[in-house]
C-alpha cells in the first residue's frame, strides 16, 4: 500500500512539472556586451559591467530549482538544487526506475557565476551518518556551464565538456522532492570549510 501510494504521489508530481514550459525565450543572464576582437577600446569600468552582470545572475539563482528528465533506460532522474547566498549548494536527486524503485542521493559543494558562467565545485555526498568528503583531486568534480537563459522562473545552461543542455524551473523554498532512506526521512547537512 505504501509503494503504491509513493508511485502515485510521484506520478502525479512527474505529471503536473512535466507541464511548465518556457513559454517566451528567456533572457540572456550575460548584462554585458562582450568585446570584439580586434575593438582596442574598453569602456572606462568595464569590471564594475561584469561584477554586475555576474551580481544580477548570482542573485536571480538564489533559492530552490527543479528539474526532470527521462533516463536511456526509460527510468526518470529528478534533481532539486538549493543555492545559497553563502557560495554553498545542496542537490538532492531521486533517481525512478522503469520497475517503480526509487532511490536518492544528496550532494553538497561550492558554486558561483562569472559573466555568463555558472560553475561548480561537488565536495561530498550527504549521508545519514553525515558527509562523506569527495576527492578534490578529481577534475569530473568541477563542472563549469554556459548560461543560455535566465529569468525569475526558469533557469537553461549547457555543461561546456558534455554539452549536456538543462533546463530547469524555479520552486517555492519550502517544495521537497520524496526522499528514499531507510531511516530518517531528512538529515542534517553537515558542510563546513
Amino acid at each position: 500500500m505504501k509503494k503504491l501510494l509513493s508511485f502515485t504521489l510521484l506520478s502525479m508530481l512527474l505529471v503536473g512539472c512535466s507541464q511548465f514550459k518556457i513559454t517566451k525565450p528567456l533572457s540572456s543572464a550575460n548584462l554585458h556586451k562582450p568585446m570584439q576582437a580586434d575593438d582596442n577600446s574598453q569602456p572606462d569600468d568595464v569590471s564594475d559591467i561584469q561584477i554586475l552582470a555576474s551580481s544580477a545572475s548570482r542573485n536571480m539563482l538564489l533559492g530552490k530549482w527543479y528539474g526532470i528528465r527521462t533516463m536511456e533506460n526509460g527510468g526518470q532522474k529528478e534533481w532539486l538544487t538549493e543555492r545559497s547566498a553563502d557560495g554553498t549548494y545542496r542537490v538532492d536527486f531521486r533517481f525512478v526506475d522503469t520497475d517503480g524503485s526509487a532511490r536518492s542521493q544528496s550532494e553538497v559543494g561550492f558554486w558561483g557565476v562569472s559573466g555568463d558562467i555558472y560553475f561548480r565545485i561537488f565536495r561530498g555526498w550527504v549521508t545519514v551518518e553525515g558527509m562523506k568528503p569527495a576527492d578534490p583531486t578529481v577534475a569530473d568534480h568541477y563542472d563549469a556551464y554556459k548560461i543560455e537563459g535566465l529569468d525569475d522562473n526558469a533557469f537553461s545552461y549547457i555543461h561546456l565538456t558534455r554539452n549536456q543542455r538543462y533546463t530547469v524551473k524555479k520552486v517555492p523554498t519550502d517544495f521537497r522532492l520524496p526522499i528514499t532512506v531507510k531511516s530518517k526521512e531528512t538529515e542534517p547537512l553537515t558542510f563546513s570549510y
